[in-house]
């Protein structure tokens, strides 16, 4: 009996609930009662059925029982004591119970606890006969002790329970034993790492106590987790429902045994019935409608690939009854939505912290790298990006090895993955479509972290479909796209990688696809590249000579993408293949491209910094050629000739600044959508068609317009000094920007007076703009650093129906007509960082939600003059001392912030307001001096009526801060701060966070006041297994002291009462003494 003391400390929970009982009292009425409700409920029940006489001692299966058994229900009866049987499992339950944390649950069936505890009665008799017959004293000790503590526990009286109703006292014993499983249950998950926070979403979205049937779809990555997160729902919840089954690896099963058999399966387990024949799928179907149509049932269908299964396995709702639950797993998103599942949740991989958990579980048994293995560890949690089932498998392998071992398959992995991860991912990619299978292996080997339009318009130059494409990859969990841009998992890349390589893994000249730098370079030196690439990905991080043959590219003549960069070549190619879609060779290395050039399916050209001097000569018929890049090609003198291109798109040539002419066959590119020139400073021809008198120094030709496709125009920093008035009739045009043009502006001839605002003289500089209310379609308008006067501004500004950005900064004018910009009712961002002659900022619209105004030295507004937008969340004002003198500062901070405050309950979201100061106003809570500030946050700090964090930071610039604000918007100066929590016994890791932007190019030798509010979900850079009340303590610190000191800090926790109580509060806000 006593082996369980070797046992794990962690027990094997076998069964949910051990039953003991004296059989002759109970086992035909209570106990067979009890164990059907039990097993109804989804419990796992251990019920000894044996009848004949069992003989002297326990028998070894059911110690083991006993002992795997989480909870011990124990059925005192009448003559329960006079059976040693009895006596010897009691014995054993107690002594679990002592050693492993078994719960006992005693149930008295008409006996007295009292009778049991001191053995009294028929309990007494019973040890009477015992001490006669047993010479062992010692487990006669054993069986009283055993008694005494078990009648000592809190438990079920069963006459005094509902009244004597056996039926409903035992529904009180089996939601008593649900209730227990549940608290095991959430236990349990503490020890998978980033399970509860995950489960609890999973939990919200079926929403257990409506009545309706929901479905519920778990999708993402091949070894992500969705298995182990279904189950871990399942196991928490399934006693809630009348019957349940978890059908594992639904894809492989129905394969084997075919999808006839699992409809058995789920028949079987809910109704209880052993022998059950189903001849095919449509009589399945019927049979699980009509029969679970009336039962709350818990169904889990695991890796789901196919519309099939679902149809035959979940068709309907209605096939089950009310309160039902239907959770799916798949790698395929669009399955859940062409079945119409209810809700979809996407598991993402692990965060650093909870793979670093994991992978140590797995690998050293406890929750973090043993001593002198943490440098090892993370470079393999990085290899595994987060994905569970490579932590698992990397830490299991590695788990008692030592160091050496630990060093040689750290550089293993570098160059061969592992076999068994790669064959988990292996099956997304076979159940692709051919050209989808194209799509990802492109993606995999020259694409991952690249914009998705850009890939698009690459992929499409194959015919391959992308947008569909692309979207089918997204739905299988292959890739995803953030923030524009498509990303893999590195595991999945990997897999990628090895499905091209498979097939010739030594000699990479054979491949369909080159991307490794080496490779390259050698294939291309030796000449062993084969008919077999189909693209060639050379992106070199630093200059590198590479020797190319000049046969190399003759033999690859399926070639359709080739890719080099930083790569220096002594002489180019005598000869690129036709066959070529898109041509991407930054510093090309010749003069033209090859006379034998005739790529008729080319649609992309990108030389950037080549030595091009005319790209081609005479005309060559690309019909399907649509982008032409040739920047910064500092020696091409002109363009080819476009005759034979109809189709161009995109024509780039920004710094060419040799470029004396444009081809006047450029006139016929109707097609031709966008046209960047900028920094092209020898531009003195443009095509003779469009231009229909000499072209005069700094002009623009008239009929500009005519070209009604174009979208964006880049004219920033040319020659070029003033549009032309025809500019109003592009309709379609999208971006304009003449950033940085400050040439002397020269009138406007008598024939355009109409249109136009007069220049103020012959001597006067600065840009001046025609009419603009043609521009329908404009979105973001950037006329800064151009030295306008009041003059140059267009009258006609507000007409911008569809403007969104507008930068006006470092002008010269003094005033902005107010229903200029109060008009423009879709603008978000306005820009006037520098304008030193500007006095009055103009009223703005109500949908403005930046305005920086940086570095605006005379500027003055009024108190109210930013309290009328509802989604103003970004305010800077530095070195703006004329307009916030004093009280005045106070006052129109207070009214901002106030307003900002007040848009919280509609808005949740996060904003800013920057501005002379150098006080922390008494309004903050919290306060210290210095770079950083600890918060000691109240118990329950978190809870639902929290909003989120107040901070104030009073700072000094070390350096100027150079920013260039353009319609790029690449530029942005934030003021990023570190923070972290602190709990009684762990600590979270790091985070930063932007809490305002400025944006001024001066030295300020005063300081100034940074307030910002950020939301709850700003500050969830928790690990997803950790409470947010556990935490004590957030610190808060300067990220970049090198570029910004903090002197003092204020922050305050903002909660919904705090919103309303804000108008209270004005003498709490002075800013400046």
């Amino acid at each position: 009996m006593r082996n369980i003391a070797s046992s794990s400390s962690t027990p094997k929970w076998t069964y949910d609930v051990f039953l003991s009982f004296r059989g002759e009292d109970v086992r035909k009425n209570f106990v067979d009662f009890l164990y059907s409700s039990l097993q109804q409920k989804g419990i796992y029940t251990f019920k000894d059925d044996e009848k004949l006489e069992r003989g002297r001692s326990i028998s070894s299966a059911l110690l083991q029982a006993i002992k795997e058994s989480r909870i011990a229900v124990i059925i005192f009866s009448e003559n329960y004591a006079a059976s040693s049987w009895c006596l010897d499992e009691l014995a054993e339950i107690i002594y679990c119970n002592q050693a492993l944390g078994q719960t006992i649950l005693p149930v008295f069936y008409y006996v007295d606890p009292s009778v049991v505890r001191k053995q009294k009665g028929s309990f007494g008799q019973a040890f009477v006969k015992h001490e006669d017959e047993i010479e062992d004293k010692e487990r006669i000790r054993r069986w009283r002790a055993a008694l005494a503590e078990a009648a000592s526990i809190s438990g079920w009286d069963v006459p005094s329970t509902a009244d004597g109703h056996e039926s409903k006292c035992i529904q009180q014993i089996v939601e008593d034993v649900m209730g227990k499983l549940k608290n095991f249950v959430e236990d349990d998950e503490e020890n998978h790492v980033g399970i509860h926070s995950r489960v609890q979403k999973i939990n919200a979205f079926l929403n257990l106590v409506a009545d309706e049937v929901r479905s519920v779809g778990i999708w993402g990555m091949s070894g992500i987790g969705k298995t182990t997160l279904a189950r871990a729902v399942f196991d928490r919840i399934s006693t809630h429902f009348e019957g349940a089954i978890f059908l594992h690896e639904v894809r492989e099963h129905s394969k084997r045994y075919g999808l006839e058999n699992l409809q058995e399966k789920i028949l079987s387990e809910i109704l209880r019935i052993k022998e059950l024949r189903i001849n095919n799928v449509f009589e399945g179907s019927n049979m699980i409608k009509k029969r679970l149509c009336y039962k709350k049932v818990l169904i889990v269908l695991d890796d789901i690939d196919h519309l099939d299964q679902l149809e035959a396995l979940a068709g309907k709702h209605d096939w089950f009854g009310k309160g039902s639950r239907i959770i799916i797993t798949t790698k395929d998103k669009h399955l859940l939505v062409k079945h119409d599942i209810d809700r979809m949740y996407k598991v993402e991989v692990l965060d650093k912290y909870e793979a670093v958990q994991l992978f140590s579980w797995n690998a050293f048994k406890k929750n973090c790298p043993a001593k002198d293995y943490e440098e090892l560890s993370l470079q393999i949690v990085h290899y595994a990006g987060g994905l569970p089932l490579a932590l698992k498998i990397l830490g299991s392998f590695l788990y008692g090895r030592d160091m050496t071992e630990w060093r040689s398959e750290v550089e293993r992995l570098k160059k061969i993955p592992e076999d068994d991860i790669m064959k988990k991912l292996t099956v997304s990619f076979d159940g692709l479509q051919r050209i989808e299978k194209e799509i990802f292996l492109d993606i995999a080997c020259f694409f991952k972290g690249k914009k998705k339009e850009n890939i698009a318009r690459v992929l499409d130059s194959f015919n391959f479909y992308p947008h569909i494409g692309i979207k089918v990859l997204i739905e299988k969990s292959l890739i995803t796209v953030s923030k524009g841009r498509i990303l893999m998992h590195p595991l999945i890349q990997e897999m990628g990688w090895q499905i091209v390589r498979e097939k010739a893994p030594e000699e990479p000249g054979k491949h369909s696809r080159l991307w490794v730098d080496e490779d390259i370079c050698d294939v291309l030196a030796r000449d062993r590249v084969t008919e077999n690439v189909e693209g060639l990905w050379l992106h070199l991080s630093t200059p590198k000579y590479v020797a190319i043959k000049n046969e190399a590219f003759e033999k690859m003549i399926k070639l359709r993408l080739l890719k080099i960069h930083n790569a220096y070549v002594s002489r180019g190619p005598n000869h690129l293949p036709n066959e070529i879609r898109w041509l991407n060779w930054h510093g090309y290395p010749s003069k033209s491209l090859p006379d034998s050039f005739q790529a008729e399916k080319l649609v992309g050209i990108k030389l950037q910094n080549s030595r091009i001097i005319e790209l081609w000569k005479g005309i060559k018929f690309l019909n399907k050629l649509k982008f032409i890049n040739l920047s910064h090609s500092q020696k091409l003198i002109r363009t080819p000739d476009f005759t034979g291109i109809p189709s161009l798109e995109r024509l780039v040539l920004e710094n060419c600044s040799s470029l004396i002419e444009i081809h006047s066959s450029a006139g016929y590119l109707k097609s031709l959508k966008l046209l960047n020139l900028r920094n092209c400073t020898s531009l003195r021809r443009l095509p003779k068609q469009i231009l229909l008198e000499s072209l005069e120094l700094g002009r623009l030709p008239e009929e500009l317009g005519y070209i009604e496709s174009l979208e964006e125009i880049y004219g920033d920093e040319t020659a070029i000094s003033q549009p032309p008035s025809s500019i109003i009739l592009l309709k379609n045009l999208r971006t304009l920007s003449f950033r940085g043009c400050q040439a002397m502006a020269l009138s406007w001839r008598a024939r355009l007076s109409s249109l136009v605002l007069h220049a103020r003289g012959q001597d006067s500089r600065g840009f001046v703009f025609p009419s603009v209310s043609g521009l329908n379609s404009l979105a973001i308008l950037d006329l800064s650093d151009c030295s306008m006067l009041d003059e140059g501004l267009p009258c006609d500004l507000g007409s911008l129906s569809s403007l969104q950005e507008l930068n006006l900064g470092r002008n010269n004018f003094s005033s902005i007509s107010a229903s200029s910009i109060r008009n423009l009712s879709r603008l978000r961002i306005l820009e006037l960082i520098g304008c030193k002659r500007l006095q009055i900022l103009p009223e703005l619209p109500r949908s403005i939600e930046q305005v920086y105004a940086d570095d605006c030295t005379i500027l003055q507004g009024e108190t109210n003059l930013l309290t009328k937008s509802q989604k103003l969340n970004t305010v800077s004002f530095t070195n703006c001392f004329q307009m916030l003198q004093g009280l005045q500062t106070s006052k129109m901070v207070y009214a901002t912030w106030k307003n900002m405050l007040k848009e919280l309950p509609v808005l949740h979201t996060e904003f800013s307001i920057c501005s002379p100061g150098q006080n922390i106003p008494a309004w903050f809570t919290y306060q210290d001096t210095g770079h950083s500030i600890s918060v000691q946050l109240p118990p329950n700090w978190y809870c639902n009526e929290f909003m989120g964090m107040a901070i104030c930071i009073v700072f000094g610039l070390k350096t100027p801060v150079m920013v260039v604000r353009s319609v790029n918007r690449e530029n942005t100066a934030v003021i990023p701060v570190q923070y972290r929590y602190k709990g009684r016994d762990k600590l979270s890791p790091p985070a930063v966070i932007s809490v305002g932007a400025i944006a001024i190019e001066t030295n300020v030798d005063s300081e100034h006041t940074c307030l910002a509010y950020l939301p709850c979900r700003k500050l969830s850079q928790i690990p997803q297994n950790w409470r947010s009340n556990d935490w004590t303590c957030i610190e808060l610190s300067s990220y970049t002291p090198r570029f910004m000191e903090f002197k003092a800090w204020g922050v305050r926790l903002v909660y919904q009462k705090d919103v309303g109580e804000i108008d209270n509060v004005h003498r709490d806000f002075q800013l400046i003494e």
